[in-house]
């Protein structure tokens, strides 16, 4: 009862649907009781790192600094981890110990000469394995390891024994209430369309995105952030621009186009990559295209699961879609392959200096295409 009782309030804190304060509150009214071996785990490492700072600041202000620790699962002796655990709290109730990276065994052992130090380890690990069983109540232990090896020893007895808690990638509607949420606590308001369009130059990283959000607000506080807020301070990101350069292809507008280009490099990006991302993006639309005529009731899920994209790029890709005749994409493609031929026959040089004889050729691209 008390396990489901913190994954509630854990899946609270995630969800923002409760404030920081309170979520602390709730984890100090509770923390004398619950289970006390936990692991987060997941992709989304953002959201891991909040979740443990406001635990580290809930346990902080009901025990104090002396009793909380966090060590390196990887390279801290385990005899020394497993020591950490059991110890007996300092003039208080509980300990609170975070351990990052489980301490599995070295990858880079040599199978075929097992040393006597590697036999010391594993029975060390073995050790600990057992022990987990044996944590004390007065100690709380989280292991904190976004990409574990699942097919080690160790994490399969962990996850066994732990309350596992997994942090996967926030994306659609998820995302976009995640975005509003913060953008609430920071005393502005943006709406559902401006949320998607500021993820749209971000990417769903949400390191990025808070970075960003609170640049946002910093800039205009208390105003509710639109488009042309988000264009004036957000530079996005290499991806995003060409997103929005392939955009304004379907549109045949040629001037948004070179613009982007053009914003692209001032950013500093070198061209090549930024040209291999458009190839790139017109070889997905024409997939999407080929797939689109073989299955009428395609969507973004079945495409991103038969070409093994983000969804949020399967999304976007069918979106841009619509926008395109199948013979305007496979004509855009073959003038690209020119251009790539172009370039590994050195009839369009490029150098970290000068990057002008392929911006000439991919500007001739987008007035061909534009103006056909």
């Amino acid at each position: 009862m008390v396990a489901r009782m913190v994954a509630r309030i854990v899946a609270r804190m995630v969800d923002h649907n409760t404030s920081h304060s309170e979520a602390r509150a709730t984890i100090r009214a509770t923390i004398r009781s619950m289970k006390n071996l936990f692991l987060f785990t997941g992709d989304e490492t953002y959201l891991i790192s909040s979740q443990v700072k406001a635990w580290q600041e809930a346990f902080l202000e009901k025990h104090g600094d002396m009793n909380l620790a966090v060590l390196d699962g990887q390279e801290m002796p385990l005899n020394e981890i497993m020591a950490a655990i059991i110890a007996v709290p300092f003039l208080g109730e509980k300990r609170l110990i975070f351990v990052y990276g489980l301490p599995d065994s070295p990858k880079t052992r040599n199978v075929d000469k097992v040393t006597k130090k590697d036999e010391k380890r594993d029975e060390e690990l073995k050790k600990l394995e057992k022990d987990l069983d044996d944590i004390p109540d007065t100690s709380v232990v989280v292991f904190v390891q976004p990409n574990p090896d699942k097919r080690r020893s160790f994490y399969k007895k962990l996850s066994a024994k732990a309350e596992v808690k997994e942090f996967p990638f926030m994306q659609g509607k998820a995302l976009v209430g995640w975005l509003q949420n913060e953008v609430k606590k920071k005393g502005s308001t943006i709406d559902y369309d401006t949320s998607e369009y500021l993820i749209s130059l971000t990417g769903q990283n949400l390191w990025r995105l808070a970075q960003e959000t609170s640049k946002i607000t910093s800039h205009s506080p208390e105003r509710p952030i639109t488009r042309d807020i988000i264009d004036h301070l957000v530079i996005p990101t290499l991806e995003a621009n060409v997103f929005h350069f392939t955009d304004a292809l379907g549109a045949k507008d040629h001037k948004r186009a070179i613009q982007k280009l053009h914003l692209t490099m001032a950013a500093g990006d070198n061209l090549r990559p930024v040209f291999y991302m458009i190839v790139r993006q017109f070889r997905l639309l024409l997939q999407a295209s080929d797939h689109a005529a073989k299955n009428p009731k395609i969507n973004p899920t079945s495409f991103a699961a038969t070409l093994k994209l983000h969804p949020f790029v399967a999304r976007n890709t069918l979106a841009q879609l619509k926008h395109f005749k199948q013979s305007e994409l496979k004509d855009a493609y073959n003038r690209l392959l020119e251009i790539d031929t172009g370039l590994k026959t050195s009839k369009i040089r490029v150098t970290v200096e000068d990057q002008g004889e392929l911006a000439l050729a991919i500007e001739r691209f987008i007035l061909r295409f534009c103006c056909a």
